[in-house]
Order: C-alpha cells, then sequence, then structure tokens
C-alpha cells in the first residue's frame, strides 16, 4: 500500500474531523453519546475510504478531499442532529467552509514556505517528509481554529438559528457555492501544476482565500443581522401584544349599566407606542376615565406608560380625587426618572348617577363635549404641568355636568397632529367638524368615523405618532 497515499488521504481527511468537530458542538444531538460517537466513527471510516480510493486513482484529485468530504459531514449533520435541515446543512456547509478557508489559507501557504526552507521539496511536494510536515501545520492550525470557533462564535450560530427557529434556507446558496468553488480552483490549478512549491501557488491561494474569507463574513453578517431584526421584531410583538393586553379592549365593556356607553381605541405609531387610556370602576357610582400621553414612542415609552399607568390606577381607586392623584403619581415618577420622560395626562371620575365629572388636566388636550342638543365643542378646561416634569406641581379640579344624550371625547395629540403627505396638520378643527359629521349614536361609531376621516386626510403618509381616543356618552333617562 502507498505510503504516500494514505498520509495524504489522513492529511486531507482531517479537514472533515474539524468539520465534524464544528458541527457536533454546534448542534443538538438526536441519540446519547454512544450513539452519536459510534455513528460519527462510521462515518469518518467512511469519508477516510473514499479519500483513499480517490487519491489511489489520482493523487491531484481533490473530489472528495474537497467536495465529497463535506457531502458527508453534511450527511452526518442531518442524520444526528435535531435542528431544521436548512439548519443543519448551514452548518455543515459553514464548518466545511472554515476547513477549506483554515487549509488553504494557513496551512498551505505556511507548507510552502517552510517546505522551501527547509529543502523539503524536491521534483514532487507530495514526499513523506512533506506530507507529515503537512499534517503537523494542520493539527496546529485546525486546533487554533477550532478554538477560535467555540469560543467567538458558536454561541452567535447558535442565536441565530434560534432567532430564525430554523427556517434557513435562503442563506445556504452562498456556502455551498463556496464550497465547490474550493473544489474547482484546486483542481484547475493542480492540473496546471500549481502545486505547494510553484512560485503562483501562494499568491493564487491567498487571494482565492481572502475573497472567500470576506463572502463568509458578509454571509455571517447577513444572517445575523437578519436574525438580530427578527429577534427585535419578536420581542416587540411580545411587547405589543402586552401593552395591548393592559389596556381595556373588551367591549360592551360593562354590559350590565345601561346608564352610559364608553369605547377606546389606540393605534400606536410603532409596534409598541407612548399613549394609553383606562378606565374602571371604584365603586358601584364612580367611573375612573384616564387619556395621556407618554414623550417619545418606542420600547422607552411603553414601559413608562405601563409605570404611569399602574401608579395612575392604583392612587385612583383609593379613593383620592383627580387633583390629589395627579399630585401623588407626579412625585411618584419624578423620583428616579433620569430618563427625564414625562407624561400628560387627562383624568376625570364620572359620578354615574348624576352625571357630574370632576376633572384635571396634567398638560393634556383640551376635551371636546357634546351636548345632547348640540355639537361638538372644545372645552378649555385649567392646565396644570405634566406629570415627571417638576416634583410637588399642584392641579386644579373642574367640574361638568354630563346631561343625558350629552358626549364626552377625548384623545392624544397624535390626533391633531397627524400629518398629510404635503406637512399640513389634521388639527383641532378638522376633528371638531369629524366629531360632528358623524352620523353614529354611539362611541364606538363616533371613534371609526373619526379614525376615517384621519386615515382619508393622511392618505398614505407615514403615521408620525400614536392616535389614541375614547368617547363617553350618557344614555338618555339613565338613572
Amino acid at each position: 500500500m502507498n505510503t504516500i497515499i494514505l498520509l495524504w488521504s489522513f492529511a486531507v481527511f482531517l479537514a472533515s474531523v474539524l468539520s465534524s468537530s464544528i458541527v457536533a458542538i454546534t448542534l443538538k444531538p438526536k441519540y446519547n453519546k454512544k450513539i452519536t460517537a459510534l455513528s460519527w466513527a462510521g462515518f469518518a471510516v467512511l469519508g477516510f475510504l473514499a479519500a483513499w480510493l480517490s487519491y489511489s486513482f489520482n493523487l491531484y484529485n481533490d473530489l472528495f478531499g474537497i467536495l465529497g468530504l463535506s457531502l458527508l459531514v453534511c450527511a452526518a449533520a442531518q442524520l444526528l442532529y435535531q435542528e431544521s435541515s436548512s439548519a443543519k446543512l448551514f452548518v455543515g456547509l459553514m464548518a466545511s467552509l472554515i476547513a477549506n478557508v483554515g487549509t488553504f489559507m494557513f496551512c498551505g501557504t505556511t507548507d510552502t514556505f517552510l517546505g522551501a526552507a527547509l529543502h523539503l521539496f524536491t521534483d514532487t511536494p507530495y514526499t513523506v517528509k512533506n506530507i507529515q510536515l503537512f499534517i503537523t501545520i494542520k493539527l496546529v492550525v485546525y486546533t487554533v481554529f477550532f478554538l477560535l470557533y467555540y469560543f467567538f462564535l458558536r454561541q452567535h450560530v447558535r442565536n441565530i438559528i434560534e432567532t430564525l427557529q430554523g427556517k434557513m434556507t435562503s442563506y445556504l446558496a452562498a456556502p455551498a457555492v463556496s464550497v465547490v468553488g474550493f473544489y474547482i480552483i484546486n483542481l484547475i490549478s493542480n492540473s496546471s501544476g500549481i502545486v505547494p512549491g510553484s512560485p503562483y501557488f501562494f499568491p493564487l491561494y491567498l487571494t482565492v482565500c481572502v475573497i472567500f474569507v470576506l463572502e463568509y463574513v458578509q454571509i455571517f453578517s447577513s444572517v445575523f443581522w437578519s436574525a438580530t431584526a427578527m429577534k427585535n421584531a419578536a420581542e416587540l410583538n411580545v411587547a405589543s401584544n402586552i401593552q395591548h393586553d393592559m389596556l381595556p379592549c373588551i367591549f360592551p365593556a360593562f354590559p350590565e349599566r345601561q346608564e352610559f356607553d364608553i369605547y377606546a381605541t389606540m393605534n400606536p405609531a410603532k409596534e409598541v407606542g407612548g399613549d394609553f387610556y383606562d378606565f374602571f370602576l371604584v365603586d358601584d357610582d364612580h367611573l375612573v376615565l384616564v387619556m395621556a400621553d407618554v414623550s417619545g414612542k418606542g420600547v422607552p415609552a411603553a414601559l413608562f406608560m405601563v409605570i404611569a399607568k399602574t401608579l395612575l390606577k392604583n392612587a385612583a381607586q383609593t379613593g383620592q380625587s383627580p387633583k390629589e392623584v395627579l399630585e401623588k403619581v407626579n412625585n411618584q415618577l419624578c423620583e428616579n426618572n433620569e430618563a427625564e420622560m414625562f407624561v400628560t395626562v387627562w383624568l376625570g371620575i364620572y359620578e354615574i348617577s348624576t352625571g357630574k365629572l370632576t376633572a384635571a388636566n396634567a398638560g393634556h388636550e383640551y376635551p371636546a363635549i357634546k351636548r345632547a342638543d348640540g355639537s361638538f365643542e372644545l372645552y378649555k378646561d385649567p392646565h396644570g404641568f405634566v406629570l415627571a416634569g417638576i416634583e410637588n406641581s399642584r392641579y386644579r379640579e373642574y367640574s361638568l355636568e354630563i346631561h343625558d344624550g350629552d358626549t364626552l371625547f377625548v384623545y392624544t395629540d397624535g390626533v391633531a397632529e397627524a400629518t398629510d403627505a404635503s406637512n399640513t396638520l389634521y388639527g383641532t378643527e378638522r376633528m371638531l367638524k369629524a366629531l360632528n359629521a358623524s352620523q353614529s349614536n354611539s362611541p364606538e361609531g363616533l371613534l371609526k368615523d373619526v379614525k376615517a376621516d384621519i386615515d382619508r386626510f393622511v392618505g398614505k403618509a407615514l403615521q408620525f405618532d400614536d392616535i389614541t381616543m375614547l368617547a363617553i356618552q350618557r344614555r338618555k333617562n339613565a338613572k
């Protein structure tokens, strides 16, 4: 048996050992350690025999040395691990690509320089001493590559697979082409006499390896950022669901109460928003109404919204007046407010039996009220400072009588400040016009009509701010 062929087959086979090791530490095995190890041993024997047979026919043909052994590694990954087929194929191809880059960029070029320096090259580079040197270099380089992958890349690949939920089909083409490309270039170079010892060997393989390394960096970056985007989208979706679930969203809200009808909506400008509304009974005769707008947008505003909403509800449920609620919550929000966020709030307590509404305004929009025999008009209530702005701020209360058939409408600035493509504001005048144009006799229909009018006005322009509205109507003959 030819010693050179055996040694060269083993040298080439080491690349598949590195590839399989990367696969093994990245994916989750289907079977126990013993079965997995025995299965890998079977693939190893098969791979070595395939390489030996290939080199027995042609020492310069790396079909199984590059392409064949890569396919065996990918096949083993498919059979022995749990992840999706595309994820396992991606990891198999990636591992093969790493092994090939390590082989040609570091092993082959180092072998060339050391072989020339130690006068190991004679008429052919395929001598026992030269191959032994090559194997030694490979063992060192592959150990370094394995450790670098283990400590710096493995967890990122796992995170990508998890975030993409194994759906990696669109990322398979580039590493597959890279592996095949290595085989083709190696085949052409060998048949052209560009082998270790040739003056063209180093510049050719250095250029090729740099190209493939850059390509791989691009592949990984693309996958990483796509995975990160999907993860962020998933987290925002969860945050949006949590925020949505915190707002009263089941209507009719109080089907057993015939004295009033209430409806509210919130349309965030982003996946999560800073606006919020709330309404809840503190006893059988008092209904608390809240409309608020947190500064900023996105996740920070949503987090501040959760805190503000919780504090307002807790304070209101103790039976305090609107003024007292706002003053207490303002001081609570001022504590440790390093982000310097704030929230505008309109808060009213509606006495169901009499129709009396006691309210206070912390820098929020004016409410609008429609009398049963009239039209919607802004009620220019006294404003206090925003919550979380200045500690110990004071707020003023006022009272409104809500008679049978009257409707109260409160909203955030996203309504009046909705903007069309030419940067024209919707404005309160259009809002009042839309309110009065509505033919609906219910708060739900009223809010839907206003939102439809806003959408017509805005057209295809992007929504700039959250749009939140609430309407409550005192039913006629309420008792």
